[in-house]
């Protein structure tokens, strides 16, 4: 703990470029004492420390945390940050970045960044005034921002795999838990009995669905780029408030970017993204023709799914990194080290 508040004084005493004489006396002994680690703090302080939070933190259970989509979200932006030169820390940040899903406790002193990621319809201007910037998946949900009378910035879903060859193992696959206290998902129920060689994976569905179409209640993260590229068709949905207010589900750009096709629910920010490389369904019915045609037409899913993956693979975790930092590097050393309420 010593050697933590240690480090923390020196952090911000560093950062914050003080001319008073303890802090000049104490940095100036630092350096002479403890040259070397003095350097290597000034090198791990040239960018300033960054904390993540997402909803998924609140899970007390590691292994059903791993099942969040957020939590991946936020691994891929902790490794493309620090990749990058930036200090990732849970402890004392001078930015702190929340993945909103679900309101959080914020830190005093930290400057504070909302991405509103999922969940608009929890959004109110009393929260907002919480972040001394704003940054939105959906751009027409920014207008509603705008609304409220805060500034947003647009940053849409990334993704960071990579095409994967494999066999066709599938026609259809689903990965998702049942959400039973919403009803259950909607594309399911959609697409209802099905004679094509469909697998669900996600917690939940083994006493609604028939067992042939149960194939686990998990899949590895490091693994969903291969199930993707082997199946015919990936279905995906989202949330009814994230559906209606445009944010786009970052399971679509995976899906591509792997080698997959997708078939989702209607959502107008997917057209601003994809274009036509996403079929979009309206009823059940649209649905199962969707599916028929371009499970019976192997030529133009080939032709939409290639065009669906350039587009996805242009979008990573490291260009949502460096919009991030570019983004406040006109404001971090005017405003970092300044405790706010």
């Amino acid at each position: 703990m010593a050697k933590r508040k240690i480090r923390r004084y020196l952090r911000h005493a560093i950062l914050k470029k003080e001319k008073s004489v303890p802090n000049r006396l104490c940095l100036k002994s630092f350096s002479l004492f403890c040259p070397g680690r003095f350097r290597r703090l000034k090198e791990s302080l040239s960018s300033p420390s960054i904390g993540i939070v997402s909803y998924s933190d609140s899970d007390d259970n590691l292994y059903t945390r791993l099942q969040w989509g957020d939590q991946w979200v936020k691994y891929e932006l902790t490794k493309a940050l620090g990749q990058m030169g930036c200090y990732v820390t849970d402890v004392d940040p001078d930015i702190f970045l929340h993945l909103f899903g679900n309101p959080t406790r914020l830190p005093k002193s930290a400057f504070k960044i909302i991405w509103i990621y999922s969940h608009p319809d929890m959004v109110d201007p009393n929260m907002l005034r919480r972040y001394e910037k704003v940054f939105c998946l959906s751009s027409s949900f920014i207008r509603k921002i705008k609304q409220m009378g805060f500034d947003a910035e647009l940053m849409i879903g990334a993704t960071a795999r990579k095409p994967v060859k494999s066999k066709v193992k599938y026609d259809i696959v689903f990965v998702g838990n049942i959400r039973r206290s919403l009803g259950g998902r909607q594309i399911i129920r959609d697409l209802g009995e099905t004679s094509y060689n469909l697998k669900v994976w996600g917690r939940g569905w083994e006493n609604v669905l028939p067992g042939k179409y149960c194939a686990g209640q998990y899949v590895e993260n490091e693994k969903l780029g291969a199930l993707y590229a082997s199946s015919l068709i990936s279905l995906n949905d989202h949330y009814e408030d994230m559906r209606r207010e445009g944010f786009v589900s970052v399971r679509i750009f995976d899906i591509l970017a792997s080698g997959g096709f997708c078939i989702s629910d209607k959502n107008p920010g997917i057209d601003e993204i994809f274009g036509d490389a996403v079929p979009q369904y309206e009823s059940a019915a649209h649905l199962r023709e969707l599916i028929d045609f371009y499970i019976n037409h192997p030529d133009e899913r080939a032709r939409v799914m290639e065009k669906g993956r350039k587009i996805a693979l242009s979008h990573t975790w490291t260009k949502r990194a460096e919009q991030f930092l570019n983004s406040v590097e006109e404001l971090k050393w005017a405003n970092l080290n300044h405790d706010r309420p």
